[in-house]
């Protein structure tokens, strides 16, 4: 039986999912500008042309990493309600701690959330409209339940927003910062993502909670 000569892997040997997290790791590291087919290709060690004729223009490969982005945070937080009780208030805790988690562990989608959002253009557009806009949406239809059941008070959803991605999600979309914030951080341990995230919610909801 023949072996390959050694070298660049084949090019059907590298899936679409691993193409497109090594896509949303460049844009995520170096923005929509500074990042180049070329570039992915040489993290890849794959042909130039592999990533042109899988998605065409690179403003085609933006929009389909983040589709691809958007997607696995959809699937894992499905998964993770599935697994949650039927206490209002406690799903939208698990939600907020699951968010964090996974994007703790993929962070380039809130690296490029950060970038675009600096200022107007089409593909902030894409970001809201198809995905920043739905989960404000979501947010806000529970946020105002809990708060006409008394369970929480009343909070700006945009605050809340903005607190569970860029603030918590920030430890881990802005790594250079957090390890610099860290330094002075005396006689503390290293913490878990999970412990991580809930502290966060527990920083997010305790907060919330009516007197």
């Amino acid at each position: 039986m023949a072996t390959r000569a050694r070298g660049r892997p084949a090019q059907s040997a590298i899936s679409d999912t691993d193409l497109l997290d090594a896509v949303l790791q460049a844009f995520g590291e170096n923005g929509y500008e500074g990042t180049s087919i070329r570039e992915i290709a040489r993290r890849l060690e794959v042909s130039h042309n592999l990533i042109p004729q899988r998605f065409g223009s690179k403003e085609n490969l933006w929009y389909a990493a983040i589709d691809h982005g958007f997607g696995r945070i959809r699937r894992d937080l499905r998964r993770e309600a599935e697994t949650m009780g039927s206490d209002e208030l406690e799903i939208m805790r698990g939600l907020v701690a699951s968010f964090i988690e996974i994007n703790a562990l993929h962070p380039s989608v809130l690296q490029i959330i950060n970038q675009e959002a600096s200022q107007p253009g089409p593909r902030l557009d894409y970001l809201f409209d198809t995905y920043i806009k739905p989960i404000r949406d979501f947010g806000e239809a529970w946020l105002t339940q809990l708060a006409e059941q008394g369970r929480i008070k009343p909070v700006s959803v945009t605050l809340f927003y903005f607190l569970m991605t860029h603030g918590a999600g920030g430890v881990f979309a802005l790594p250079a910062l957090t390890r610099r914030l860290a330094k002075g951080a005396r006689g503390k341990n290293i913490v878990s993502i999970q412990e991580q995230a809930q502290s966060a919610v527990n920083v997010l909801f305790d907060g919330l909670l009516p007197r």
